[in-house]
């Protein structure tokens, strides 16, 4: 499924949607191309359509505050597909979730108690801290601040390049 940025009236990045929702902003003239140039070689070709892949809204929108959900997958992301105790990569069907202070003891559901972590690992440590297991942590696990940010963790570079430079700091201000 082919992803379009959607940018405010700004040039802010605001939401990442699909070629189809981009198509009925720009057919109603509520976007329009980001790019100067209208360059249609980085467009997305649907049929005999380009769209391209960063529109830019013709209206001032006010947008709510996204709260990343907390699920398993955005942590597999968050950490990278990497065990975070012996720092091997796996595939998602690999990894299991453990509770960094664990649940037999109350530990709990939260960002901050939950990583990435190896089946062998995972029984390694079973109901102990990484400290009484005698196991390190990569790094401590944290709650990803930015929603859109952490959402290009999850498309590949070749899009991501289109888009990375509307999230710059400069941008930002």
């Amino acid at each position: 499924m082919e992803k379009v940025l959607l940018l405010d009236k700004y040039n802010h990045p605001i939401n990442i949607c699909s070629w189809k929702r981009a198509l009925i902003l720009l057919m109603k003239g509520k976007a329009v191309c980001a790019s100067e140039n209208n360059d249609i070689s980085s467009g997305i070709k649907i049929e005999n359509v380009y769209i391209p892949r960063v529109i830019k809204l013709t209206y001032n929108l006010a947008v709510p505050y996204k709260e990343l959900p907390f699920c398993r997958e955005n942590i597999l992301v968050r950490d990278e597909y990497i065990c975070q105790y012996c720092g091997k990569k796996f595939s998602p069907k690999e990894l299991t979730l453990d509770h960094v202070f664990p649940k037999s003891r109350f530990g709990p559901d939260i960002w901050e108690n939950i990583v990435a972590c190896c089946k062998e690992c995972n029984q390694k440590k079973a109901d102990r801290t990484p400290k009484e297991a005698k196991m390190k942590l990569l790094r401590r696990p944290y709650r990803p601040k930015d929603y859109l940010l952490f959402e290009l963790l999850k498309y590949p570079e070749n899009i991501v390049k289109y888009w990375i430079k509307f999230f710059s700091p400069i941008n930002a201000a």
